[in-house]
């Protein structure tokens, strides 16, 4: 709570500071959207999931904007989170070489599913579950990782790009392994990540990249005992793609992540391919795949072997005015702890607006 206090007394002095120059609607947007979901079958529960996500944002002068993003939901099994995803400021300059910098409680640098976080622009009704979903124990000395978390960490990052390449630099307060967001339950303590990426686009619609990050996952003061090492490691290495061609889009990305544990070192993998097919202005078909593969818990008395997490989801939407979205879903899931699938059926409405 004090970390959120301090960030909105920030931006509540920036805000008086431009005043004078602030007084106009046309300097401040704000949009909000309010989604629910329900999955009935196996291993389902039988509450909705509720999400309310909005997103303001004050025009300080040219090319600088400052914007806030607080976001609550109420989960299937517990009470509503309140948290803030994103607080930074933005600083822009378009041209033939275009510069943005972001600088506050930002997006993940790494990680293209992070693009899908918000459910107006999710084509399944299912987040991401491989970003969600931890891995089981491989290090017990260590707090449990994600192969890619979804994640809003302290940072700064900068971004340089023209018509057929980007690059990107960034400096974060976690690793791309742990969550964390304002307001959270056990965020992970401060540490520096460093993230680097880029993508080549070679011709319209078509984006490929590269992104790597390298840092900490867990700090010495996090380890139950200091008997394997001060602290825990991990080199994130992402490949990804998009493609946009008629009224189709395809996205995927394959990630490994090399993590130090107590007996040495481990490597994680995830992946998804997605894709969606417009087929009317209000009707839409959309799929995705992923998985996960996690590293074994290494022991003497019960050797286990690598497990995987794996989930199908086939997605009908239907525009039924332009702010509000129907979705029917079917999901096959496959836990990591299991070795038969969950079959489930989900029915979702998403209203989006743009206030101004």
């Amino acid at each position: 709570m004090k970390t959120m206090r301090t960030t909105l007394a920030c931006m509540l002095l920036l805000t008086t500071a431009h005043r004078l120059s602030a007084q106009s609607l046309a300097r401040f947007s704000f949009d909000s959207v309010a989604a629910i979901d329900l999955f009935q079958g196996e291993n389902t529960v039988d509450r909705p999931n509720i999400v309310i996500d909005a997103t303001g944002v004050l025009r300080l002068s040219d090319g600088w904007v400052l914007y806030i993003r607080p976001w609550f939901r109420q989960p299937r099994t517990s009470e509503w989170d309140k948290e803030i995803y994103q607080a930074a400021i933005q600083y822009e300059r378009s041209g033939t070489v275009s510069t943005r910098v972001d600088a506050g409680y930002i997006v993940s640098p790494i990680g293209l599913g992070m693009a899908d976080t918000r459910p107006g622009v999710n084509p399944t009704i299912a987040p991401h579950l491989s970003y969600v979903t931890p891995m089981p124990v491989f290090d017990p000395t260590a707090p449990r990782a994600r192969p890619i978390a979804s994640t809003y960490p302290l940072g700064g990052q900068v971004t340089v790009s023209t018509v057929q390449w980007d690059v990107r630099g960034a400096v974060v307060s976690s690793a791309p392994t742990r969550s964390y967001v304002i307001n959270g339950d056990a965020n992970p303590q401060a540490t520096a990540v460093f993230v680097a990426g880029g993508g080549f686009t070679p011709t319209p619609g078509l984006r490929l990249g590269l992104s790597v990050a390298n840092g900490l996952h867990a700090t010495s003061e996090e380890l139950t005992t200091q008997a394997f090492g001060d602290s825990r490691g991990s080199t994130l290495v992402a490949l990804e793609g998009e493609y946009a061609f008629g009224y189709t889009k395809f996205a995927g990305e394959l990630l490994g992540n090399r993590l130090q544990s107590h007996l040495g070192e481990e490597t994680a993998y995830a992946w998804f391919i997605q894709g969606i097919q417009t087929l009317t202005p209000r009707v839409f078909v959309a799929g995705r795949q992923e998985g996960t593969s996690a590293p074994p818990l290494r022991t003497t008395v019960n050797p286990r072997g690598r497990t995987a997490f794996h989930t199908i989801e086939a997605t009908f939407g239907y525009r039924i005015v332009p702010d509000l979205t129907a979705r029917a879903s079917y999901m096959a899931r496959k836990a990591f702890t299991r070795t038969t699938w969950d079959h489930q059926a989900g029915l979702s409405l998403v209203w989006a607006r743009q206030w101004w």
